[in-house]
């Protein structure tokens, strides 16, 4: 997946890219920001490209794992406290999602410092390039 950005600050060998979702950039309105290495400066377009499949991997993490912990907890809150299943329920869903996302942030700075899921510059337009075009 490929978006192309507004390059709105330089530090270092860091680049701060703000994107406009599709149609809903009017006004400045729902800007998205993401840090990539590279070499630009502040008014240049950056071509920034994540593949699809990290997206689909990083999106499962967030959404999936919390709520298959909450599903599981409640499950096992219901069996392990049969003669009052809704509570048992209830508190075993909390821990079961408690777990999940204690789990995911143990395990956050491995998968940043990976690089597996950070963003790719892939070139990097000049402003004067870009207003040629």
């Amino acid at each position: 997946m490929e978006r192309t950005g507004t390059i709105t600050a330089v530090s270092g060998d860091t680049l701060e890219v703000t994107f406009c979702r599709p149609g809903a950039c009017i006004g400045g309105e729902k800007k998205h920001v993401l840090l990539v290495k590279g070499e630009g400066h502040v008014g240049d377009v950056a071509v920034v490209s994540l593949p699809e499949q990290t997206v689909v991997k990083a999106s499962a993490l967030a959404y999936l794992l919390p709520l298959a912990g909450l599903f599981i907890g409640m499950l096992l809150g219901a069996l392990i406290a049969p003669q009052s299943e809704t509570a048992g329920s209830a508190i075993g869903g909390v821990i079961g999602l408690a777990a999940a996302l204690i789990g995911l942030t143990a395990t956050e700075k491995k998968r940043s410092q990976s690089g597996k899921y950070a963003p790719k510059l892939l070139r990097v337009i000049s402003a004067a390039d870009a207003l040629k075009n």
